[in-house]
Parts: C-alpha cells; sequence; structure tokens
C-alpha cells in the first residue's frame, strides 16, 4: 500500500494544480491519471482549439495583408502540417506540466481509481491493482464528452471534439451539432480556412446561455464567413458512407459533409469512482461541494467539471487551489460568484457577471453603458474594430454587476472587471484609474466614464 498526505484523483487542469500547491504546502502528495496529464483542457480541449483559432487568425491576415501594404499571394492550408502544429503545441505543455510536478516530487501513479474507504483508493493500471491511502483525497475526474447513441461514431466520420483536435488532417467539409460555446468555435476555426461549415442548433438561437449582444455578435460572425446556421433543428437521422455522412432533419431537409463534429454537452465522470461506496452525496448530475470543496464525506474534496455544472478549466484551477489549501490544514474559501468566461470565436467574447436581462429579471435598477472599438486608437491601429465594452451596474450605487467585452484580447480586457468585482469596486473607481494608452483595456475606461455621464471619446 502507498501512502501520502494528500491523493488527488485525476490530472487535468483541476487535480494537477491541487497537486502542485498541496506539494508546495510541503504534503507528499500523489496525481492518479489514466490518460495523459493536463486532461481535457490541455489534451483535446483548451489548448489545442486556441492553437487552431490562432492559426485561422494568421489564415486571415495573411489573406487581409493589402491592407496593411503588403502584396501577397492567397493563403492555402495544409491539413497535416496544420494539425501537426496543434499536436505539438499540446504535446510542449503536457511534457512541462509532468516535469513541474516531478520537480515538486508529486507522484504520477498511472491507473484508474475508485474510492473503496474514506482514505482508501484502489488503482488499476497496467500492472495490476495497487492501493493508495491518503489523509485527504481530492476527486478531480472531470467530464466527456457526450455521444448520442443515434450518431454512427464508428464510422470514423462522426468526431467528438477528442477526435476533432486529434485528428491526422482537416476535414473536407463539416456539419457541427451543437451551437454551444465549443460549436461556434470549432465553426469559427473551419470556416476561416475556406471549409466548408454547417452549425446546427436545436434551440433558436446560437449560445443560448449568454448576453444577446454576445450572442448577435457570434452569429453575425459566423455568417460573414459563411457558415451555415440551422437553428430550431433537430436531426431525426444521420447516414455515414464511404465518402461522408448526410443528415436527415425534420421537414426533409439534408445535409451533406465528409464529417460531424458532436459538441451536445458534456456528463460528468461521477460513475464508476466509488461515490456511493463512501457516501460522497451528488447534487444534481454533478458532486455536491461547499465553498472550501468540501464534500458531504469528511477529508473528500471535489474540484472541476465532476463538481461544478460551469466547466471551465480556470475555475477548475481555482478549485484546486482552494481545495488543497484545505486539504493540507490551511483555509482557503471561495463562493465561486466571480467568474470570467471566454468565448475565442472571431471576434472574441468575454462576459461576466449577470447579463442584462439578468439583472433586469433580479429586480436590479440598471444602468448600461458601452464603448464602441471603433473609437478605439489601439484597435483601429489593429485594424480590428468590431467590438464593444458593455458595463452593466447597479443605477444608484455603480456597483458592477455584470459585463460583456467584444472585439479583440476580449478576455483579457475583462480581466480588470473580474477583478472589480472581486474587491466590490464601482464603476466611479474605475473611472478614476489611470489606464495606459493606446491599449484595449482603455474600453473599459471609456465605458466607466460612459456610465458616469461625462464621455471622452465617444458620443453622448
Amino acid at each position: 500500500m502507498l501512502t501520502y498526505d494528500v491523493a488527488v484523483l485525476g490530472g487535468g487542469p483541476g487535480g494537477y494544480v491541487a497537486a502542485l500547491r498541496a506539494a508546495k504546502r510541503g504534503a507528499k502528495v500523489c496525481c492518479i491519471e489514466a490518460g495523459h496529464i493536463g486532461g481535457v483542457c490541455l489534451n483535446v480541449g483548451c489548448i489545442p482549439t486556441k492553437a487552431m483559432l490562432r492559426a485561422g487568425e494568421v489564415f486571415r491576415h495573411i489573406a487581409r495583408a493589402s491592407e496593411y501594404g503588403f502584396q501577397s499571394a492567397p493563403p492555402t492550408v495544409d491539413g497535416a502540417v496544420y494539425m501537426k502544429r496543434v499536436a505539438g503545441v499540446v504535446e510542449g505543455l503536457r511534457k512541462g506540466v509532468e516535469k513541474l510536478l516531478k520537480s515538486r516530487k508529486v507522484d504520477i501513479i498511472r491507473g484508474r481509481g475508485r474510492l473503496t474507504a474514506r482514505d482508501t483508493l484502489a488503482v488499476e493500471g497496467e500492472g495490476g491493482t495497487q492501493e493508495v491511502k491518503a489523509k485527504a483525497i481530492i476527486i478531480a475526474t472531470g467530464s466527456r464528452p457526450a455521444r448520442p447513441a443515434s450518431f454512427p461514431f464508428d464510422s470514423g466520420r462522426v468526431w467528438t471534439t477528442d477526435e476533432a483536435v486529434m485528428a491526422p488532417t482537416l476535414p473536407s467539409s463539416i456539419l457541427i451539432v451543437g451551437g454551444g460555446v465549443i460549436g461556434c468555435e470549432f465553426a469559427t476555426a473551419y470556416s476561416e480556412l475556406g471549409i466548408p461549415t454547417t452549425v446546427v442548433e436545436i434551440l433558436d438561437r446560437l449560445v443560448a446561455n449568454i448576453d444577446d449582444d454576445a450572442a448577435k455578435a457570434i452569429a453575425k460572425s459566423l455568417d460573414l464567413r459563411g457558415v451555415k446556421v440551422m437553428t430550431g433543428s433537430r436531426i431525426t437521422r444521420m447516414k455515414a458512407g464511404k465518402n461522408g455522412i448526410v443528415a436527415e432533419f425534420e421537414g426533409g431537409a439534408t445535409v451533406e459533409a465528409s464529417h460531424t463534429l458532436v459538441a451536445v454537452g458534456r456528463p460528468p465522470n461521477v460513475e464508476q469512482i466509488g461515490l456511493e461506496t463512501v457516501g460522497v452525496q451528488l447534487e444534481g448530475k454533478v458532486i455536491k461541494v461547499d465553498d472550501r470543496c468540501r464534500t458531504s464525506v469528511e477529508g473528500i474534496y471535489a474540484i472541476g467539471d465532476c463538481a461544478e455544472t460551469r466547466q471551465y478549466a480556470h475555475l477548475a484551477s481555482r478549485m484546486g487551489v482552494v481545495a488543497a489549501e484545505n486539504a493540507t490544514g490551511h483555509e482557503a474559501r471561495d463562493a465561486r460568484n466571480v467568474l470570467p468566461v471566454g468565448i475565442y470565436t472571431h471576434p472574441e467574447i468575454a462576459t461576466i457577471g449577470l447579463s442584462e436581462a439578468e439583472a433586469a429579471k433580479a429586480g436590479r435598477s440598471v444602468r448600461v453603458s458601452r464603448f464602441f472599438y471603433l473609437g478605439s486608437g489601439m484597435a483601429r491601429a489593429y485594424g480590428d474594430t468590431e467590438g464593444q465594452v458593455k458595463i452593466i451596474a447597479d443605477a444608484e450605487h455603480g456597483e458592477i454587476l455584470g459585463a460583456v467585452v467584444i472585439g479583440r484580447h476580449a478576455t483579457d480586457v475583462v480581466q480588470e472587471i473580474a477583478l472589480a468585482m472581486k474587491n466590490e469596486l464601482t464603476v466611479e473607481e474605475i473611472a478614476a484609474t489611470i489606464h495606459p494608452h493606446p491599449t484595449f483595456v482603455e474600453g473599459v475606461l471609456e465605458a466607466a466614464e460612459s456610465w458616469l455621464g461625462y464621455p471622452i471619446h465617444s458620443a453622448g
């Protein structure tokens, strides 16, 4: 039997961060992982998709070179080289994380772990089963892509995001099932390369759970890139053949493509890990945790997608820090109520807090202000003037309730608002802070000044 102070079940962005923090606190730590260290985010999620999206951005810049005074031939893409670069980005980061774990003396145990007691895990690996005993256990088992049984996954023509980012080359055409964040990011990546792309969504709009302005920007972006968007549509049958797939819809319409990407959700990995054996309670489909990431069983913590319905790597990492602190005898709490979210379409989208509609529904007296990228010196210098900063605040006190940033570097820009919300700063305090010029983040200053009624570089 192997013994540790802290055993982390799962090596994703929550699990490996928890292991690193616990080790830094002086604990003897192991990280149990059946697949690659880095989990979904590093290997088949955030990182490879961003590598793909960056490649599309470069492709677009080359295509627009004449706007900047350069003459060049229209770009073409080599799918094999493109995907090889994506794999290389992933491999480099993965090796870096593994090296970091080893440098902190975290033992990496390869295999599938299952709780057999409050302080014990059975780990099944290639060499058989071994027992791991720990004073504290952190569950970080993540999630997996949904694979609807009605789709012919065994054909090789139907992918989840896992297969899409590990494919040896690019599809010649693609049907994306699911118009959420993941589906729209992939639609951006493929369509920017000129690949015929169709997105089908059963609801009446894309990315239904975000602010209206953000959803409209995404829809406009995909339309400009030639993406065929079918909202309010349901696939009744999908057939796979030698040369591609054919999807049949209610009403009789059909769509043909070389491949289908299914992005219709990610169930949490809470089955077959022994939760019922030790009495760890679920809340809905995820493990129930408090603001210290404690489960219903003392000494057992849970983080990330298996313990949160909001499936974001940065949230998992923060939960990993909180869990590790508590698991090593220190104290950390986080209500997880300030969560910036990025959508890496082009233009980029970032949101935080309540949307305008949610704030009004909550009964708040809301005042909204905006600053459009068209008035930004940096945006004009870059040649990317599409976008805006939108601040949603309490009309009486200036409490920031939420924000939306649309445009280049949106996910970087929104972080100032996240910090302000975390520390309960007001719109007025943002407006009184000197911002560097020229920058994209000046848009936050401009929107704050506009909210106060003293706009500088915008009408009003």
